[in-house]
């Protein structure tokens, strides 16, 4: 490739990493196709997370893992139409980094090595940090009407 071309030529790079990202938790599954897949998962969680993240799934989320399991899907649908529509992308990367931090604390796996959910993460802060969603997608036209607010 030419370096001498403008950064212009090659933004669909960004759109790439967005919509595969959005793709990808749109076909994910984290605990909630039953409700008994959920508590496995929990149960893992409670065996091989981090050990303070391990109290926190304990006081807080198995009490209340019909609610965590809701949130979940809702944020994963979320997060999946957002990115690869490019509405609220930044808001979108966000809760991604959130949610998938969770679940690299929830299965103890650690956080500088290979795994799927350090290189979405790795995808997430990249279109947190760019304009991904303003390049080919609705926060472009959301941005010229409102560019003050920066979820887009």
């Amino acid at each position: 490739m030419n370096n001498d071309q403008p950064s212009g030529t090659r933004q669909w790079l960004f759109v790439l990493a967005r919509v595969y990202l959005g793709v990808s938790f749109f076909f994910s599954d984290h605990g909630n196709r039953d409700p008994g897949e959920l508590a496995g998962f929990l149960k893992y969680a409670g065996m091989h997370g981090y050990s303070w993240y391990q109290h926190f799934l304990n006081a807080v989320v198995v009490p209340h893992a019909a609610t965590f399991g809701t949130l979940i899907v809702i944020a994963e649908i979320y997060i999946a139409i957002g990115l690869v529509l490019g509405v609220t992308t930044r808001l979108a990367a966000c809760v991604a980094i959130f949610l998938l931090f969770n679940y690299l604390c929830a299965k103890g796996a650690v956080s500088w090595g290979p795994g799927i959910d350090q290189s979405d993460i790795v995808i997430a802060v990249i279109i947190l940090l760019s304009d991904a969603g303003r390049i080919f997608g609705i926060d472009r036209v959301l941005h010229k009407r409102f560019p003050k607010i920066p979820i887009w």
